[in-house]
This record gives structure tokens, C-alpha cells and sequence, in this order.
């Protein structure tokens, strides 16, 4: 089990796999007011940019779920790098199976929701970890503007004969 291929490829260099930014986790941490301890649960956790750095920032206990073998290792390798990897963990898993043993405070799905088959179903799957009380997290990416699409020129076809 793991993601495409050509999603490793394209986004091996990647520590944000979605349309966030290291200033917009900051800020989403600092609204949900993280308490120390607080247990997260991220699945489709990419690089593990978001649980690491609320884990460094928040003192957050987390796990993270990922398709992806590569993307798990460099979560894994994120905690080491930021000292938090006594406070999170990274499995590699689908995380569209996955429920939690612990139920979460925050369980979230940031720019995967296609785990779930869309937004719906991924409430689902995240309420199944989430312990009463506690807060769904979604973050569904959308184009603000569509991007440019190249105009391509008419190619011309040979006339259709008809045999009778």
C-alpha cells in the first residue's frame, strides 16, 4: 500500500503537501488554542509539518497517518529535527481505514479529504477517533481563480468518406 508514485516524485521535496503555509499552521494552531498535551490526530499527515510543529510550538501529542512510505519518513525525521519525536508518532497506514485507539481532541484532515470521499464521508471517518467534545478539523483546498489554461490550436482533421 502506498500513494501513486508520481506524488512521491512531484512532492518529495515538500514539507507542506497542501496549499498551506508554515504562517497559516501557526495561526490555525493559535485559533484552536492548543492546550499542552492536547492529542491530535492528522490523517493523510503528509511530511508531518502540521503535528510537528504544533507538537514544538503547542506541546501537542499527536499521530499521524499517511499512504505514503516516503512522506512517513520524512515526518518521522521532522520530529527528530524539531525534538519532538517523544510527542508524536507517524504510521504508515491508510488513512482511510484508519480509527484511533486513543480518541483525539483534534482530529484533522487537511487538503486529503479525498480519504473520505470528499468532505461528508471524512467527517465521518474523523468522528469514528474523536472523543466527545472534541473538534473536527477539515481543510478542503480550492482554486481562488482557475489557473491558465494554454489556448490550443485546432488540429486539422482529414474529411470523413463514407462508403456505401
Amino acid at each position: 500500500m502506498d500513494i501513486p508514485r508520481i506524488i512521491n516524485i512531484t512532492e518529495s521535496a515538500h514539507r507542506i503537501h497542501n496549499p498551506f503555509t508554515p504562517d497559516k499552521f501557526a495561526t490555525l494552531g493559535d485559533a484552536l488554542r492548543l492546550e499542552p498535551g492536547a492529542r491530535v490526530l492528522d490523517l493523510g499527515s503528509g511530511s508531518g509539518e502540521m503535528l510537528c510543529t504544533w507538537a514544538r510550538d503547542h506541546g501537542i501529542v499527536g499521530t499521524g497517518i499517511d499512504k505514503s512510505r516516503l512522506f512517513t519518513e520524512q515526518a518521522k525525521q521532522r520530529a527528530e529535527a524539531l525534538g519532538v519525536a517523544n510527542q508524536v508518532e507517524f504510521i504508515h497506514n491508510d488513512a482511510a481505514v484508519y480509527v484511533a485507539d486513543e480518541k483525539a481532541d483534534v482530529a484533522a484532515c487537511v487538503g486529503a479529504t479525498w480519504i473520505g470521499g470528499g468532505v461528508a464521508g471524512t467527517i465521518e471517518l474523523l468522528a469514528k477517533s474523536l472523543r466527545t467534545g472534541g473538534i473536527i478539523l477539515i481543510g478542503e483546498p480550492y482554486w481562488r481563480q482557475l489557473p491558465p489554461m494554454p489556448r490550443l490550436k485546432p488540429v486539422a482533421r482529414p474529411p470523413v468518406t463514407r462508403s456505401r
